[in-house]
């Protein structure tokens, strides 16, 4: 799906969503300080003042003076603005802790069968968008926070750490998992995995990424089932397209590309 193709930045929201409140609150405060001139017939700061004292329940009335005044509302302000920072803090605190930790934990508990993409760059995010498409459930790991919040705000179960830890690797469910993808930056870290999944999880199948050939057969010897190098199948892919042949061709350049590995 498109909507896995590029993450949403993880952050607070806009400022944009609180505009319409915003709007209502700033013509409240318009039509009050008017009916303060036009009815009580107050000059424009008094009425401001007034308005500002009413709604934040702070007497201004009395010979208290204009200063005075001022000082009471801008307390009233900070006061204000402080309990609603904690309050926001704490719901989104809360919520966080629901929706996005507990609950995404209880999901992926349940999960059985799944598939887990570790690594969520280019070849990770683009099986995640088939899998997603296609209604098959999975788990992604990754080490970036940025991409977790993403996904997680979309719904998809992901957890944050490195997928060479083990403990890592039973969040994910990998006792579970029907299918494991080592999408890691380097041939290393992908054999090493291949290697902890398949004592972890011996029936699992792996499907694996190698950046070069010398590392063909070193994933082949750690356990992966399925191993594939993206640069190759570019590359053939690259050269049917400009010499127009036929699909079924590139396939069998990929056969004996794999009985050579």
């Amino acid at each position: 799906m498109a909507a896995h193709a590029e993450f949403r930045s993880a952050g607070k929201p806009s400022w944009k969503r609180y505009a319409p409140f915003l709007l209502v609150l700033a013509l409240v405060y318009l039509a009050s300080i008017a009916n303060f001139m036009q009815v009580e017939r107050k000059p424009l700061g008094d009425a401001f003042l007034e308005t500002a004292c009413t709604s934040l329940y702070v007497d201004c009335s009395g010979s208290a003076t204009m200063s005075t005044k001022i000082i009471h509302v801008l307390l009233g302000l900070t006061t204000m603005a402080v309990l609603v920072f904690l309050v926001s803090e704490g719901v989104e605190y809360f919520v966080k802790l629901e929706f996005g930790g507990g609950r995404m934990a209880r999901k992926i508990a349940s999960m059985k069968n799944h598939m887990i993409i570790c690594g969520y760059g280019t070849l990770g995010r683009t099986i995640g968008n088939v899998l997603e498409d296609k209604k098959v459930p999975y788990v992604v790991i990754d080490v970036d926070k940025r991409v977790c919040d993403s996904l997680t705000e979309q719904g998809v179960p992901c957890i944050e750490g490195d997928a060479l830890d083990v403990s890592i690797l039973h969040k994910a469910g990998v006792r579970n998992a029907k299918r494991i993808v080592a999408a890691l930056n380097s041939d290393s870290a992908n054999v090493f995995l291949t290697l902890t999944v398949r004592d972890l999880a011996p029936s699992a199948e792996i499907a694996t990424r190698a950046y070069t050939e010398d590392a063909v057969s070193k994933l082949h010897r750690a356990g992966a089932d399925v191993i594939v190098m993206p640069d190759v199948i570019g590359g053939m892919e690259m050269a049917r397209e400009i010499l127009n042949l036929k699909e079924s061709f590139v396939q069998k350049l990929l056969s004996v590309q794999r009985k050579r590995s």
